[in-house]
This record gives C-alpha cells, sequence and structure tokens, in this order.
C-alpha cells in the first residue's frame, strides 16, 4: 500500500517555497481588499452595539469585530480549498493541495485543522514553520506534516528543447540554366531558358589552336 502511494506521488512535482509565498502574498492581497468591505460593515454594527455585551471584548482581548475579520479570512482559505482543492493565488501559481496518499479530495475536518491550527503553528517563531519548507525534500510546512498534505504543481507544463541542426552545403553538379527574361534591372538582356552559360562550356585550349593554325600555313 505505501508503494502504491509512493509511485502515485512520484507523477507529481512538489511546489517549493518560493512560488508558495507568491501564491500566499496574492491570497493575502485578496482577503485585504475582502476585509475592507467586512471592515465598514462591521464599524457600523460596532457603533450599534456600543454599550452591550457585543460591543466589548469577548473572546479575551478580542472583541467581536476581530473574531468576524479572522473568520472571514479562514473561511476563504477553508472554503476554497476543500471544494476546489486550491485558492484564487495557489491558481494564479498552478499550486493545489492534495493529500500525501495522492488523493486529491481533502477532507472537510483536515483542510479546517489546516488552515487553523496548522497556520498558527506555522506562524509562531518568526514563520519557521513556513520557512522550512523550502528545506524539507517532499516541500512541506508544519500545517502539510501535521495533517499529511502536500503542495503540488496542478499541470505539468512541458518543455521542448530546441536544437539547432546545422547542415554542410551540397555541392552543385549538373547543367544550370536561368529563367528568361527580357531586361534586368539596369537594362541588360537576360539570359533565355535553357541558354549555355560560359560555365556550362567545355574548357577549350585556344593557344594550341593558334599554333596548330601557323603550322599549317607555313607547310
Amino acid at each position: 500500500m505505501q508503494n502504491s502511494c509512493d509511485n502515485r506521488l512520484s507523477e507529481y512535482e512538489y511546489a517549493g517555497f518560493w512560488v508558495r509565498l507568491a501564491a500566499y502574498l496574492i491570497d493575502s492581497a485578496i482577503v485585504f481588499a475582502a476585509l475592507l468591505v467586512v471592515r465598514l460593515v462591521m464599524s457600523g454594527l460596532m457603533a450599534a452595539a456600543k454599550g452591550t455585551p457585543l460591543g466589548g471584548n469577548i473572546l479575551f482581548q478580542y472583541d467581536l469585530k476581530d473574531i468576524v475579520l479572522y473568520v472571514t479570512e479562514v473561511f476563504y482559505f477553508i472554503l476554497c480549498t476543500y471544494y476546489t482543492g486550491t485558492t484564487l493565488g495557489k491558481k494564479a501559481m498552478n499550486l493545489r493541495v492534495i493529500c500525501a496518499g495522492g488523493e486529491e479530495k481533502l477532507e472537510f475536518l483536515t483542510v479546517i485543522y489546516r488552515e487553523t491550527v496548522g497556520r498558527f503553528l506555522c506562524s509562531v517563531i518568526m514563520g519557521i514553520g513556513y520557512i522550512i519548507a523550502g528545506i524539507d525534500k517532499e516541500k512541506r510546512g508544519i500545517h502539510d506534516i501535521l495533517c499529511d498534505t502536500r503542495v503540488i504543481y496542478a499541470k505539468k507544463i512541458k518543455v521542448f528543447k530546441m536544437e539547432k541542426v546545422f547542415q554542410e552545403p551540397k555541392e552543385l553538379t549538373g547543367t544550370y540554366t536561368m529563367q528568361a527574361a527580357s531586361k534586368d534591372e539596369d537594362g541588360g538582356q537576360m539570359p533565355e531558358e535553357g541558354m549555355r552559360m560560359p560555365w556550362d562550356a567545355p574548357y577549350t585550349d585556344h593557344k594550341n589552336d593558334k599554333e596548330s593554325e601557323i603550322t599549317e600555313r607555313d607547310s
């Protein structure tokens, strides 16, 4: 069973630290923009709830506004990861979250644990839980180790190597003729089709012909 899982995982390529960081920054920008709207709504509600139990701290030093903002952010990662296996940031970077066994569909409780407790543990001590993804052989963070998940490239991109092939010019043999034309650009007469060119004519030793002519005349 373990060998079959290993063979399945060998088909994928794990996503490294930097590409995952880029995806997280994109997700953070999206969440930040969404939370601006939530902040405006909650500011009005908190003003109306002032002087009531909901207007003060509810959980330790956190009030209702802080809790709603945190839940909204967490829900973004939980719902996107559970239903699609990725987030908008990961999708932009061609990434996907899968189980270590090779199954691409994650369990709901696994996703909740990964995106809450797992991310909290990753962020403590200067984010060391995320940084170890850069040195782990399977590119796992603390949240991946706890939940037995992997982040992979969703689609493999084939790379074709281009090789230049140089061929030596073939030796020209035989008799070549030029197409007939009336005049060239300079107004000169172009050779007609089928006309033998000077280089096609056989070599003639005119010196020997002249000597033969003189010998016959003297005789």
